[in-house]
């Protein structure tokens, strides 16, 4: 029976005043606690950034214990009279935060995930992961949580009156309301500023969500797009998330039968898989008779930049910031470099995006030798490279990149559904720039030929990415076609040959290193990658962007992202229902992944 009269708002007023200073009280506990996370991820490297750093502590995680404090001690208030019972309930409620919160920083340290649904599943099957061990031994930490927090209840129960006395609590709550409000607007500010040392803490802390302004800014003029975009390129590096890549310092062998090949990757925008056939693309159909064709090949990403990204450097997805903000190069253009190879680059997009000269070619630009189109069209790109050819001596390898574009590749990404008869336009307007594609691979390999160089230089044709003739871009269609793309292989002295084990373009730059450099080191050390020519069949390959990864099996197809959502497909686009069986193998995969997505960070 709830009571009435002076003596019940009394207690009420008791009860609260006890919660806040118990919330404070726990206020303290969970940002020292939470200093893990700025451990494991580093200290930023700007004052400001650090300044941050610690301000977004504070301002995060009182805002999460006021919201506790709203919504269940400041109601439950009102309905336990018992003050015994309020305390203890509230103590409860506190310990389960806090053991949830350690458990989050030892996963944030381990996998640079926080817990989610996802992640919670293998934590009920430690048995499969030695790692998860180390976890749930911080479970033993709760009794001792508990106990500090009887402790503390009881110590603030007694004196809540004296403190109450003091008036210290308007001024903490300013200071706490002044911290949240500054970790916004400061997120604001180098979210519009492209400020990395601060945007780079976006996903630091649990449940951490920044407000941004950047596209309201733009619309009312404050901010320059392609100004920022430049300052950005300009940028040497701006935090302190260095890769630890490669692992250890390469070491080469003696020069190899392949050493003095020349090099030429060409790279195809939103090429599909199901393209090489006779119809759309003859001439590299009849090419991949003479040489290696990959048939269940994928890109590292399922959209172009990052697709570039991944067959230069054979790392997944999640190192992509890292290596853009700090103009990190690939090992293999170092090497190229190293061994005094002239260098062609052509592209009709430029070399002004962050796929090239952000990452691949970012420590090209005070290196003699380096050659960089000006085209604004595919059919330029082949013109110059014909010019930059010729001039090169035969006794000198090379090595050259050749991105073509599809121009006509967004009809496809559009999320609102086409008639049938639109639908069967733009597929055969992207066909026909698949034929005249292919064409302008014929024309190369003919320039090759004339050049008395076709018998010496490795030639890579392969996608950057797929690309889904669903309309729905977000369907269980892109997830099968978007990374899916043909790769073929002419290496001189090697037998043609058709492979139907799954392969990446984690795998491209290995072979590379192994096959013409003749790298000492384990493929290990600088990339996720596998020979393709050593017959070493995948478990999986990784896919996906920066927000989720897919996972192709020989079976299935699996999306996941930071968040835990989980989408599990056949290779039909037919959704698969967990078993207990599957259920237990998705989760050995899903720890794999997750440690080939940290396996590199510096921390």
């Amino acid at each position: 029976m709830v009571e009435t009269g002076h003596k019940y708002y009394d207690n009420v007023a008791k009860q609260i005043a006890w919660a806040h200073w118990f919330t404070f009280f726990n206020i303290v506990a969970i940002s020292l606690i939470s200093l893990r996370y700025i451990a494991y991820s580093g200290l930023s490297d700007s004052s400001l950034g650090i300044t941050y750093q610690f301000i977004s502590l504070i301002g995060h995680f009182s805002f999460l214990a006021a919201v506790v404090f709203g919504i269940l001690l400041f109601p439950l208030a009102f309905v336990i009279s018992n003050n015994l019972a309020y305390r203890l309930t509230s103590i409860l409620i506190a310990t389960i935060g806090i053991a949830f919160l350690i458990v989050d920083t030892q996963i944030y340290r381990l996998y640079g995930f926080h817990l989610n649904p996802l992640i919670w599943q293998f934590l009920q099957k430690p048995e499969q992961v030695e790692a998860i061990y180390s976890i749930n031994l911080h479970y033993i930490s709760i009794p001792i949580i508990f106990g500090l927090e009887v402790l503390f209840s009881f110590y603030l129960w007694k004196k809540v009156r004296n403190i109450q006395s003091k008036h210290i609590g308007k001024p903490i709550a300013l200071f706490l309301l002044s911290a949240f409000a500054l970790t916004h607007l400061i997120f604001m500010w180098a979210d519009a500023t492209q400020y990395r040392p601060i945007t780079f803490q976006k996903s630091l802390y649990p449940l951490s969500y920044p407000m941004t302004a950047r596209t309201f800014l733009t619309k009312q003029g404050w901010l320059d797009k392609d100004k920022l975009q430049k300052n950005k390129l300009g940028e040497n590096g701006t935090t302190q998330q260095q890769l630890n890549y490669p692992l250890e310092t390469l070491t080469f062998s003696s020069k190899n039968e392949s050493a003095d090949f020349n090099i030429l990757f060409i790279n195809i925008e939103s090429l599909r898989a199901d393209m090489l056939n006779p119809q759309n693309m003859p001439n590299l159909q009849k090419l991949s008779q003479q040489g290696t064709n990959f048939k269940k090949h994928f890109s590292g990403a399922d959209n172009n930049k990052q697709g570039v990204y991944s067959l230069f450097y054979s790392l997944p997805n999640s190192y992509w910031d890292t290596v853009t903000d700090n103009h990190i190069s690939p090992v293999f253009i170092d090497k190229v470099v190293q061994d005094q190879r002239h260098i062609g680059l052509f592209s009709s997009i430029g070399m002004l995006h962050p796929q090239f000269l952000q990452s691949s070619f970012s420590q090209l630009k005070n290196i003699p030798n380096v050659y960089y189109s000006k085209t604004e069209n595919n059919n330029q790109v082949i013109q110059q490279w014909n010019k930059w050819l010729t001039a090169q001596k035969n006794n000198k390898p090379w090595f050259s990149y050749i991105y073509l574009e599809q121009k006509n590749h967004y009809l496809f990404t559009k999320k609102h559904k086409k008639p049938i008869s639109e639908q069967s336009k733009d597929l055969a307007l992207y066909q026909s720039q698949v034929f005249t594609i292919d064409n302008q691979i014929q024309s190369l390999v003919d320039t090759l030929k004339k050049q008395k160089q076709y018998d010496k230089t490795i030639i890579l044709i392969t996608g950057a990415n797929g690309l889904s003739f669903n309309n729905q871009n977000s369907s269980d269609a892109s997830l099968i076609n978007n990374s899916h793309v043909p790769m073929v292989i002419l290496w001189p002295n090697k037998t043609p040959l058709e492979i139907e084990r799954m392969t990446s373009h984690a795998d491209i730059i290995p072979t590379f290193m192994k096959g013409v450099f003749s790298i000492d080191n384990d493929n290990t050390t600088y990339s996720s990658g596998l020979d393709l020519f050593s017959n070493n069949n995948r478990q999986y390959v990784l896919s996906g962007d920066q927000n989720s990864y897919i996972i192709y099996e020989a079976d299935k197809i699996t999306q996941f992202s930071r968040n835990g959502d989980i989408n599990m497909i056949d290779w039909q686009g037919n959704r698969v229902n967990s078993t207990k069986e599957n259920s237990e193998f998705d989760i050995t995969l899903l720890i794999d992944v997750l440690s080939t997505l940290r396996r590199f960070n510096q921390n």
